[in-house]
């Protein structure tokens, strides 16, 4: 094994294993919400008391954790999905006055992207041959 394929596993373990502790522990939190929330008021409908702003922030949240699971099958597709839904939670916490406090535990959750987006760039079948290079074509 080259030293590079053994660092691109590396970083490859890396984000699948912390975006895997960041699908759990939101889970977690999100049970533990609910389950607080239920036992404080138990008969308002769920969700009731959150704007329309934070519903649409939870539900984009919720896709780019998809796509940090989906990053344990397709780097590129999970990654990009993730990345671009925490950018977007990122501005709409921006727009949310009291989701302001979220934007810095927000970047920790893009690392996982950045590191599945890093892996596909860097793997030899999507890097660009080098000069003298051929790669065979598809059989």
């Amino acid at each position: 094994m080259k030293t590079n394929d053994h660092f691109l596993t590396i970083i490859r373990w890396i984000a699948r294993i912390s975006g895997l502790l960041l699908v759990a522990f939101t889970i977690f939190m999100a049970v533990g919400y609910s389950l607080e929330e239920r036992q404080r008021h138990p008969d308002a409908p769920f969700l009731s008391g959150l704007a329309p702003l934070v519903i649409i922030t939870f539900i984009v949240w919720g896709l780019g954790l998809v796509g940090l699971l989906l990053g344990w099958w397709k780097e590129k597709q999970g990654g990009f999905l993730s990345l671009a839904c925490f950018i977007l939670v990122f501005i709409l916490s921006l727009l949310n006055r009291e989701g302001r406090s979220a934007l810095r535990p927000m970047l920790v959750f893009s690392i996982p992207s950045v590191l599945f987006i890093f892996h596909w760039l860097m793997t030899p079948e999507t890097m660009p041959p080098g000069k003298g290079e051929t790669r065979p074509g598809p059989s």
